[in-house]
């Protein structure tokens, strides 16, 4: 077989898998964390703040934003889903790890920082 006649062969099975083909569904308990939430936390004054999940993947990888503005954060972060969860490090001057699990159609919350401090919340879906 030539270069082309490999070429083409190749491009005969590519383009069936990336354009017509099957994409890996990605799992009801991860996609749930999909879309715009917000809430408050049960101390402090910190007014509504947002959790955007724009993406979540197949392998249960979620893209995440969290601000106190109901705009999508620019800036964003790649969270694993684990035990029906997702956690990542929220406030980069202490230190402090947020921790959305999904519980139905809410988002119970929970933070805990080095020094201490606990906070709880619950999110709700927005859009």
């Amino acid at each position: 077989m030539t270069g082309i006649h490999r070429f083409l062969a190749a491009a005969t099975c590519l383009v069936p898998c990336f354009v017509f083909g099957q994409v890996a569904p990605v799992p009801a308990a991860c996609a749930g964390f999909a879309g715009a939430w917000s809430g408050k936390w049960s101390q402090g004054y910190y007014g509504t703040q947002w959790i955007h999940v724009t993406e979540v993947t197949e392998n249960c990888v979620a893209t995440v934003g969290y601000s106190a503005s109901e705009a999508p954060r620019k800036s964003t972060v790649a969270v694993p889903v684990d035990a029906g969860a997702l956690s990542f490090i929220c406030n980069r001057g202490t230190g402090g790890t947020c921790r959305f699990e999904l519980k139905g159609e809410e988002l119970w919350t929970t933070y805990s920082d080095p020094t201490g401090f606990v906070n709880s919340g619950v999110f709700r879906k927005t859009h």
